[in-house]
């Protein structure tokens, strides 16, 4: 059976946050970045 792992990483990169999604399945990454503008809220994040 492959392991998936999946990796949220948030951050600010002047002027707008950033979210930088990262899965790793079969020995393969996929990775999306995503732009949220202002601050994100919690449901924000959760909701992608």
């Amino acid at each position: 059976m492959d392991r998936v792992t999946v990796k949220l990483t948030v951050f600010f990169e002047e002027p707008f946050w950033v979210g930088v999604f990262e899965r790793t399945e079969g020995g393969r990454l996929s990775a999306c970045k995503v732009t949220f503008g202002a601050e994100p809220k919690e449901y924000e994040v959760q909701a992608l």
